[in-house]
């Protein structure tokens, strides 16, 4: 719940509209219960007392009874006639708790009002009241008038209503109505803000795609708002993006294409050259970099946008198992399938080679074993969704810090990059290239620690 409210916008939004309104709340009543004291003081109370000397008079002096019982039905209040202390007639079973109750006395000005107001030669009796709030030792509400004439001591119960089935089932249905009538607003709110928030879930999405090297990917966000604005900056940002690498990469295949006619024209004059290791030397540099540049535009061929597969139905098995008759002569093609055997795939034949040569070549040159013998293992296996090659090699493994980035362009694990160590970091990129263009996935796994080799992964899905 924590984790939601620290990730969720629209929860925090809410969160901070429910507090706000909670305050707003607050401030309001303390200002109503502020200025409902003084009401009380100013014109409630007044009009209490007054209230109850009007029944006063009319019950008479002394008190009549069945006029009390009248009253009573007649009005929400509850009379109790004492004389002398002694109780002489009340209109309810609940009598009073007379010694947990403390009145509060009429101000002076009031009883200067009554005073004032009254007629004849007699003084009205003056009342006492208990404030609105006070609660009796039953933790019951009580709004209670006493007037003392005389011998007479009257108290007046100013009751609530009772309701008709039961003390609180009102109370409590106006709460449960007050809950429901709270859960819809926050509910409406929260959607509301939701549908308000929903171009950030987009924005996040679509960063997302982008930064998985889609920069085709488009958020297109059809409105006005600000958060709306937001996505069509970014889309056009990602446009940007992609006609500058679109740009780097087109030099990038025509610098590489200008470069062959100068090696083909510097490998046909060292052709020319006596048999030394000079001459040796240079055609394997030559050798080099005719590969390196094919690699290098083949890769970024793949990488364009307008690059096109050309898609035929292969059969995997007879395709991987003569490329290995070719670059590993003494390595065997092993297979493995749950049900009926079946290799067939629709792929691009050449660079499906060209996998699985970079791939065992790579496993030639790294994976070598303590003796410094080559020790490949080379598994198709097809489990009906997809067909998985496999290459296993029994080196000296690879280190966890460069799995993450040794399928990365021209990069390798070792600093020196000598002719012994071989390569130039492009025969891994190239593969996973060619396994994500047929909407696959290259993976690599190595832990030296546990045990030596690397075990490199490719899945195909048909």
């Amino acid at each position: 719940m924590i984790r939601a409210l620290s990730s969720s916008l629209s929860l925090r939004l809410l969160g901070i509209f429910v507090v706000t309104a909670t305050l707003v709340i607050v401030i309001l009543v303390s200002l109503f219960t502020r200025g409902l004291s003084g009401q009380w003081v100013r014109s409630i109370r007044p009009h209490l007392v007054q209230y109850a000397q009007y029944i006063q008079e009319d019950l008479g002096m002394p008190p009549d009874p069945a006029r009390a019982d009248t009253l009573a039905r007649q009005l929400p209040v509850d009379i109790h006639v004492y004389r002398d202390g002694q109780l002489v007639h009340a209109t309810t079973d609940r009598l009073l708790d007379l010694e947990n109750i403390r009145f509060e006395p009429v101000g002076k000005r009031w009883k200067k009002r009554l005073n004032s107001d009254a007629t004849g030669p007699a003084v009205p009796p003056q009342p006492d009241l208990v404030p609105y709030a006070s609660r009796n030792s039953r933790g019951e509400r009580q709004r209670i008038l006493r007037i003392t004439n005389g011998d007479y001591t009257i108290y007046f119960d100013l009751r609530e209503p009772r309701p008709r089935h039961g003390r609180f089932y009102r109370f409590n249905d106006e709460l449960l109505l007050a809950l429901l009538l709270l859960a819809i607003v926050l509910g409406a709110s929260y959607l509301l803000i939701r549908r308000q928030l929903s171009p950030i879930r987009q924005i996040q999405k679509g960063v997302g795609i982008m930064s998985e090297g889609n920069l085709g990917h488009r958020i297109d966000s059809r409105g006005n708002s600000d958060l709306d604005q937001l996505s069509k900056s970014i889309d056009d940002m990602a446009s940007r993006l992609q006609d500058m690498l679109d740009a780097k990469r087109q030099l990038l295949i025509a610098v590489s294409h200008e470069l062959r006619s100068p090696i083909t024209r510097a490998r046909i004059n060292t052709e020319l050259l006596p048999d030394s290791r000079l001459r040796e030397r240079l055609m394997e540099d030559l050798s080099d970099m005719e590969r390196m540049i094919r690699d290098i535009m083949e890769s970024e061929q793949l990488q364009s946008r307008h690059s096109v597969l050309n898609r035929e139905p292969l059969d995997l098995e007879a395709l991987f198992d003569e490329e290995l008759q070719h670059i590993a002569p003494g390595c065997i093609l092993r297979l493995r399938s749950r049900d009926q055997a079946d290799f067939h795939f629709s792929g691009d034949a050449a660079r499906l080679r060209i996998l699985l040569r970079n791939l065992v070549l790579n496993a030639q040159q790294h994976g070598k074993s303590e003796d410094g013998t080559v020790h490949l293992t080379v598994t198709l296996e097809d489990n009906g969704k997809q067909l998985t090659l496999t290459i296993e090699d029994q080196g000296p493994g690879i280190g966890k810090e460069h799995l993450n980035e040794i399928s990365a362009p021209f990069y390798r694990p070792d600093a020196s990059r000598s002719r012994e160590t071989g390569g130039f970091g492009l025969g891994l990129t190239l593969a996973r290239l060619i396994a994500e263009a047929h909407g696959g996935s290259l993976s690599i796994t190595s832990d030296p620690e546990i045990r030596r080799g690397t075990h490199v992964s490719v899945e195909l899905p048909r």
